[in-house]
């Protein structure tokens, strides 16, 4: 009686229809028991525990002997802060997270970031272990592991509700949804970019505490104690301090209650009370510290992508990446952390690579809105999966790059559930022998995870060190225009290293090759410009080439000092005179008034080539440009001299004389000299008697 009791008050018939048929209906379940009284034994997750970590061990094992690559060095061992230990967390607080690297004052990014708690865990390691990558990989596993125990923790509790309303027997943990999700996260491929990359732990750190905040948020419901809600609070601020893809858990937490769970809308509104609040005094101390002002991105295709693009072409181009990302969940193949300008292409919107993720995302999101009251499992992975995605989309704020995989690592979340889902919940559908169902399905998860265990392990050793990632990514994002030029520049550090000519020349050719490449995909690169003319330099010192070089960043870069240091500190290496004066030539030609080119220009014509004429009208112009540059008076009395332009040459070397501290015994001496074809021989004996006691 007390089971037909049970289905009149929930409104089923009797008996109820089974929606999973290699489940147990349990018809003696007490609907008013409380999920908390199925959790697991110790035992139960000890067990749980210690295959998690075994797991993460084996796909990311191989990560304990990886060196720092990418941007590792503007986090670890080039930030000022971090190095500083305990005593550089309240720098790290108080600052972007980008100014211990570049220093204070600089715009790296738009908008500026504030992600402070993943540089303290830096620091803090520092402190004990200075640099050491094996510690900070080691520690990334660790977080890996406890991510995916929580993840298994957290959907468990969950599913119980779920399963408990629907009355479904509750599986054993290690061939349940939860585990198995569990297991995929810490398996999939597209995370190698957040594990094996210690700047990943911001990515980490931020789904980890949103995952304690829906754990919390749980107990909250069930318990209604005043301290789960200072927990929800302080694990949600914590999330955001590590990244603001927190955010996003605003709406996944309510999201997964309201899916798995009949507790109110009044209460899950409660629970938001704290997670607010945790917004609100992020956000203050975010303004306090780097400001409110919203930055336009640069028109730079290197921290916009979309620069020169129409509005059709950036939103078909944002659908590709879109449709990329789904595609690399479902095919991990290849990885890349290059997603820069143009290994993504412009995508027109006539293109199927743009209209195919459109109707692929207008189906997922039609099919998630109309399951929604129904609380169709798949349709809360499609809305976990768009709400996560889309603080990183491009679609809303545009973000400064095209796409990175390490951008769908919470996101990926929604992916392991759905496929964990399907293989426990939907093969047994089309199958009636409950054995095959069982064989089918653990085999088809073994094949899953031998694929992925082979590519994260083998993507793994691509993050050995910044040189290998990117001369091998520069193949798979052959058309680059970062990829080749930050390959072309480490092949001219490996160049610079090798004492084999023929080596070097090889390494310095390709280098070329790259960096030409990547200027012909983006012609403003300026940094590409700087190493292909170095590269040219160190191969065989092209003057021709490397001035060419040079006219082209001075064209995009006119004003800038460093730019003709550069190129005089490369010219004054040439043992060519001619080679000289012809790139000081060049340089004239851009900007005459300069005073270190008519200078050098001066000098070179009226010392090395004794084109004493020749010389004047640029030493004149360089004493123009600066009248109080004693070396430029001297020269330019020198040259009168030289020319028999006594009157012309006695002002100039009596102001030199003025201008210089201490006049040496050759400028007195030729002060004298002329005083004498000046037929002024009282001042030709002094200056000359001058010279003699300076010369003793």
């Amino acid at each position: 009686m007390q089971k037909n009791l049970n289905y009149k008050k929930s409104g089923q018939k009797f008996p109820p229809k089974n929606p999973y048929p290699d489940t147990k209906i349990v018809h003696s379940i007490n609907k008013s028991q409380n999920p908390s009284t199925y959790f697991l034994s110790i035992k139960d997750k000890f067990w749980i525990l210690l295959i998690l970590l075994m797991t993460c061990f084996l796909f990311y094992g191989n990560t304990l002997s990886l060196k720092y690559a990418l941007d590792d060095t503007i986090v670890i061992t080039g930030n000022e802060f971090t190095k500083k230990g305990f005593n550089g967390i309240n720098e790290i607080l108080s600052n972007d997270m980008f100014t211990g690297y570049f220093g204070k004052g600089q715009s790296i990014v738009a908008g500026g970031r504030y992600r402070p708690l993943s540089l303290i865990t830096y620091a803090i390691e520092y402190q004990f272990f200075g640099e050491n990558p094996t510690i900070s990989h080691l520690i990334n596993i660790l977080l890996l592991a406890i991510t995916g125990f929580l993840i298994f923790f957290v959907f468990n509790h969950l599913l119980k509700y779920y399963f408990k309303e629907k009355l479904i027997k509750i599986p054993s943990w290690w061939k349940s949804v939860p585990f198995i999700m569990a297991i995929l996260f810490i398996a999939h491929p597209i995370h190698t970019e957040v594990i094996a990359n210690i700047k990943g732990r911001d990515e980490i750190l931020a789904l980890l505490f949103s995952l304690l905040s829906l754990w919390f948020f749980i107990l909250w419901l069930e318990k209604k104690r005043i301290g789960m809600m200072v927990l929800i609070g302080i694990s949600f601020f914590l999330g955001l301090m590590s990244k603001e893809n927190t955010l996003t858990f605003l709406i996944v937490i309510p999201l997964a209650i309201y899916y798995f769970t009949k507790f109110s809308f009044k209460e899950i509104l409660k629970g938001i009370i704290p997670i607010t609040i945790a917004i609100i005094i992020f956000f203050i101390i975010r303004q306090s510290v780097i400001g409110s002002k919203v930055s336009p991105l640069a028109n730079d295709l290197m921290n916009n992508p979309f620069v020169g693009m129409s509005i059709l072409q950036k939103y078909s181009t944002i659908l590709y990446t879109l449709g990329l990302y789904i595609k690399l969940l479902f095919i991990p193949h290849p990885l890349t952390y290059d997603y820069y300008p143009y290994h993504i292409p412009i995508i027109n919107s006539s293109d199927l690579n743009a209209i195919i993720p459109l109707i692929l995302y207008l189906v997922l999101l039609v099919f998630a809105i109309v399951s929604f009251k129904k609380r169709n499992p798949y349709s809360f992975a499609i809305f976990l999966f768009l709400v996560t995605l889309s603080i990183t989309s491009n679609v809303f704020f545009p973000i400064g790059i095209f796409m990175n995989e390490r951008f769908i690592y919470i996101s990926s979340l929604a992916f392991c559930f759905a496929l964990s889902w399907f293989l426990f919940f939907d093969i047994p559908r089309f199958f009636r022998n409950k054995q095959m169902v069982k064989i089918l399905t653990f085999t088809v998860l073994g094949v899953i995870l031998i694929l992925f265990a082979y590519k994260t392990t083998s993507r793994n050793r691509n993050w050995y060190d910044s040189k290998t990632l990117f001369l091998n990514d520069v193949h798979i994002s052959s058309n680059s225009a970062k990829g080749n030029a930050v390959a072309g520049e480490y092949l001219i550090y490996e160049a610079e290293k090798s004492n084999d000519k023929t080596i070097r020349d090889s390494l310095l050719n390709q280098s070329i090759i790259y960096l030409k490449k990547a200027i012909e995909i983006y012609p403003k690169q300026i940094n590409a410009l700087f190493n292909l003319a170095a590269a040219y330099y160190e191969k065989d010192s092209n003057y021709q080439k490397i001035t060419e070089i040079y006219k082209t960043i001075l064209y995009y870069l006119p004003k800038e000092q460093h730019v003709y240091t550069n190129f005089i500190t490369i010219i004054e290496q040439c043992r060519n005179t001619d080679e000289k004066i012809k790139c000081y030539k060049e340089l004239y030609k851009i900007d005459s008034m300069r005073f270190d080119i008519n200078f050098n220009l001066g000098i070179i014509l009226l010392y090395n080539k004794k084109e004493i004429t020749g010389s004047i009208p640029y030493l004149k112009q360089a004493v123009v440009i600066d009248p109080n540059n004693a070396d430029a008076q001297i020269a330019l009395g020198e040259a009168y001299a030289f020319s028999s332009q006594w009157e012309k040459a006695i002002v100039a070397l009596l102001e030199a004389k003025r201008l210089s501290n201490n006049p040496t015994a050759k400028l007195i001496k030729n002060i004298g000299i002329i005083f004498q074809k000046l037929n002024n021989n009282a001042k030709a004996k002094e200056y000359l008697d001058q010279a003699a006691q300076l010369a003793k």
